[in-house]
This record gives C-alpha cells, structure tokens and sequence, in this order.
C-alpha cells in the first residue's frame, strides 16, 4: 500500500523494501533524537541515575532492525492486499463522512487496546515467552533503543488487532496509516523512562517501566484499562505497589 502511495507499484518485494527502510529511518530518527535529549543532553534532569551501556544499545539496536525486517516480511502481504482492494480501506472522507471517520477512532481505539493486551498478556505465557517476548525483556530497564527490539513475530502479533480493522470495518485511509505510526511513537515514548502527564489512566513510560522490571504487570496499549479491570495493574506512585523497588534505588 505505501508503494502505491508513493507511485512505484505494488510489487511484494518494492512493498518489503519500502517498509523495512522506512521502518529503519523513522526509528533511527525518533530513537536518536528521544536518546540524545533524555540519556545526554538533559541526563542530568530526566535519567540521572542512567549508566550509558553501548554494549547494550547496540544490541537493542540490532534486534530492533533485525524485527523491522521480519515485521515488514509478515506486514508486506497486508498492505498488498489492501492496496489491490481487497481490505476496507477507502481513500475520501466523502465517502463515509466525517461522524463515521471519528466513531472509526473510537473504534479502533476499544479494539487494538482490547486485543493488544490480551495478545500481550499471551506472549508472556508458556512457550510464547520462552521462544517469543523474552527477548524483548532481557532489558529490565530500557530506553528508547529498546522501543522495537522483538522477535519479529512477536512484533507482529502485537500489530495485528491495527492491521485487524483495516479488514472488518471502513477505514479512512489516514485513519490506518495513523494507527500503524502511532504504535512505533508510543512505544519509544513508553521506553524512555520519563513521564510528564502522570494519570492513572494512560500507560505512560513509569507504568511500561515496571511491566520491564517485574514483568507481570501493566500489559495495555494505550491505557490502563484491561489492565485494572483483569488485576495486573501495579501503580508507578511512589509508595504504592512497592515502586520503586529497593534495588533500583
């Protein structure tokens, strides 16, 4: 579908490539520029106790691009697929208006964050984590390096509910390729460690920081909603929920 976009066809192997090195660039960027204000410029105001390991990061780093590839490998047939017609993606607002395009916002919203964390509480099972999400993991306290670093299949799993909607109900077009980007911004942003609007509700970075440290809690999406209502929700509030835990003060 970007392939068609942007007038170079839709082939599956344009459409991978396309993918993968937008997937690299937009990541590279975002990660970069979070890094370099967070972990180095502003270090001393945001993450003071950060020791810099590039040891690490540039392990977070490979496993990042190594998913990309997978995750475009799995994604391509998808965006074939809706860009020959075969989804219900349309390209006007006209078409279905701008009351519909908003309850599709509010749609997908209920859906990925429904499916998300219920694929997400999945991966941290049995042989799903073993072989999938405990990569992911191996960094107990991240940074935004670590915003992508899945095994591809778990990458893809976790981005089928966004993919999901483009097949079960119309969907502007923007609408989808909004969804799809925001997942990869939100989750740099999560892995950061800093949090500047700190309401219960929202699945900031000190709420995704404690999913990485004790591994089984707080699964959402977006928010904390599944997560409250199915009794994995640990608050990141000093004081409750045993946060900071003492060994990483």
């Amino acid at each position: 579908m970007l392939t068609s976009l942007l007038g170079v066809g839709d082939d599956p192997v344009m459409t991978f490539l396309v993918l993968t090195l937008s997937g690299y660039a937009f990541y590279l960027l975002l990660a970069s520029l979070n890094y370099l204000y967070f972990f180095v410029w502003r270090r001393q105001r945001y993450t003071p106790d950060y020791t810099p390991n590039w040891h690490e990061n540039r392990r977070a780093m490979r496993l990042a691009l190594f998913s990309m590839a997978g995750n475009a490998l799995f994604t391509a047939p998808i965006h074939v697929a809706i860009a020959t017609g075969h989804s219900r993606v349309y390209y006007d607002v006209d078409d279905y208006g701008w009351t519909h395009l908003g309850l599709t916002i509010v749609a997908m919203l209920i859906i990925t964050e429904t499916l998300v964390y219920w694929a997400h509480r999945i991966l941290h099972m049995g042989p799903f984590w073993k072989h999938l999400h405990r990569h992911h993991h191996s960094w107990r306290r991240p940074t935004p390096w670590v915003a992508v670093s899945f095994h591809p299949l778990d990458s893809f799993l976790q981005a089928i509910p966004h993919h999901l909607c483009a097949f079960i109900m119309p969907v502007h077009i923007g609408v989808y390729l909004t969804s799809v980007v925001l997942v990869t911004v939100w989750s740099v942003s999560i892995h950061d460690r800093v949090s500047f609007f700190r309401w219960g509700a929202i699945n900031y970075a000190d709420h995704h920081s404690i999913h990485h440290w004790y591994d089984d809690h707080n699964y959402g999406q977006y928010t904390t909603f599944w997560d409250r209502l199915c009794g994995t929700y640990r608050s990141p509030v000093p004081g409750r929920g045993h946060w900071p835990p003492k060994d990483l003060i």
